[in-house]
């Protein structure tokens, strides 16, 4: 709790000073009714505000934060050098979690985080935890953005978590989607995996692709945690945020879930190999930028993908989408240049260029869709199995998200071995889940 209060303590303090020196340097913008003045227990003001441009030809320096495993080289890649070309007087600068570059560092150093950004897991929880978010609605009002263009699905969780409101908007989003390598296919002279395959369907097939040759062992089918339940098509929340308990012991398509993992699990002896490093991994169910990433590793590679496999339960849905969220943030004193510079990476320009690149655009255009892969290194795969099904609902999302995962990764492998049984395995994740909130509750 002294830790908490220490942080509110300091933002507020920090905000303050902000208000006090733009009251007298900032004379040329409006008031932008949103600051994160000090109100009761230190909350920040949220008003979806009106925000007048600068009018200033002077240089703008705009920070970008995140904790997101991104290099400066991907940032500059993808949103950096195209703000600064659009911009040339926006001084763009990217700070990252680390050593020294922690929230708290920014706040007592007296840096300003100006676009708070990170995956839909994390954005707004880390916002709201630290009482920087800010209500952008009327920012999208004055600048005309229509909210109705953009990936439903990724909108329909920020209001969510929003409370109504919205705190972020998506940029790019991702997915998951079935990787195979078409050389062990070709080996063993069975099928290719097509778009319109089961989840059923394609554990058998990796049981089949599951083999020893010549004393080489051959692995199935690779999948975890993540994405299997985190973009699971059913939608399933680790956390009930209505009554804050874990619904692992009364949601019965974990069930499912978990069967399905210990049956792939086995295609791959208990163990998790790298499908991008692997030649002897068939399939892999992943995140559908990962050849975007690891570009040098998969161009060595004879490999494609398919559309994510469906659920016999959830039919013709989609896997869930995993977008990556901007927000504005409270203590901003350039939240109207930000706005500028989000509603710019949302133009279809921009979208057009993103989707050429093969990351995947937000905007729902089916000229920036066609295009997606089409400037790829990476000829000829199939990249419009990203778009072959409606994406699957996001579900209520809590701070807890990424200690969660591990939690309920924990015990698949004694599962897979059958040292224990789902009831069992069940029980000791609500007991970790549990034990983590309460240990969050207790500080």
């Amino acid at each position: 709790m002294i830790r908490k209060w220490l942080i509110g303590l300091i933002l507020a303090m920090f905000t303050l000073a902000l208000a006090a020196c733009g009251s007298a340097a900032d004379g040329n913008k409006a008031n932008d009714g949103a600051g994160a003045g000090a109100g009761s227990g230190g909350a920040p003001k949220e008003e979806a505000a009106t925000v007048v441009a600068t009018k200033s030809k002077d240089s703008v320096h705009l920070v970008f934060y995140s904790t997101a495993a991104w290099s400066q080289e991907a940032f500059n890649e993808r949103f950096g050098d195209a703000i600064r070309k659009k911009f040339p007087n926006y001084e763009v600068e990217a700070i990252f979690n680390g050593k020294g570059t922690t929230v708290e560092d920014l706040i007592g150093a007296g840096t300003t985080i100006d676009i708070y950004w990170q995956d839909v897991n994390s954005t707004i929880p880390n916002l709201l935890q630290y009482g920087m978010q800010f209500d952008m609605s009327g920012l999208i009002k004055q600048f005309k953005l229509d909210l109705a263009t953009l990936d439903p699905t990724s909108i329909a969780a920020i209001k969510d978590m929003s409370g109504g409101k919205m705190y972020a908007l998506p940029l790019v989003n991702n997915t998951a989607v079935l990787y195979y390598n078409k050389d062990l296919f070709d080996k063993f002279a069975v099928a290719y995996p097509t778009d319109n395959m089961t989840w059923d369907q394609v554990i058998e097939l990796g049981k089949k692709m599951h083999r020893t040759d010549g004393g080489v062992q051959y692995f199935g089918l690779r999948s975890d945690i993540q994405p299997h339940a985190n973009l699971t098509p059913l939608s399933l929340p680790y956390i009930d945020t209505k009554t804050g308990k874990p619904t692992i012991l009364t949601d019965d398509r974990w069930k499912i879930i978990f069967s399905q993992l210990v049956d792939i699990r086995k295609t791959l002896d208990n163990t998790l190999p790298s499908f991008v490093r692997d030649p002897k991994v068939a399939m892999s169910e992943d995140l559908a930028n990962i050849f975007l990433n690891n570009a040098d590793l998969m161009s060595k590679m004879n490999w494609d993908m398919v559309a994510y496999p469906t659920f016999k339960e959830a039919p013709n849905v989609g896997p869930q989408p995993f977008p990556t969220l901007f927000g504005i943030t409270s203590v901003s004193k350039q939240k109207y240049e930000a706005m500028e510079v989000l509603q710019y990476m949302l133009s279809k320009e921009q979208q057009l260029s993103l989707s050429e690149r093969a990351v995947i655009p937000v905007l729902q255009d089916k000229d920036v869709t066609g295009a997606f892969g089409k400037n790829s290194t990476f000829k000829g795969i199939n990249f419009q199995a990203v778009f072959k099904r409606k994406f699957a609902p996001i579900p209520p999302k809590t701070k807890y998200e990424a200690q969660i995962k591990t939690i309920y990764g924990k015990p698949l492998s004694d599962l897979t071995k059958g040292a224990v049984d789902l009831n069992t395995a069940f029980r000791q994740i609500d007991e970790g889940i549990n034990q983590l909130i309460a240990a969050d509750q207790a500080k």
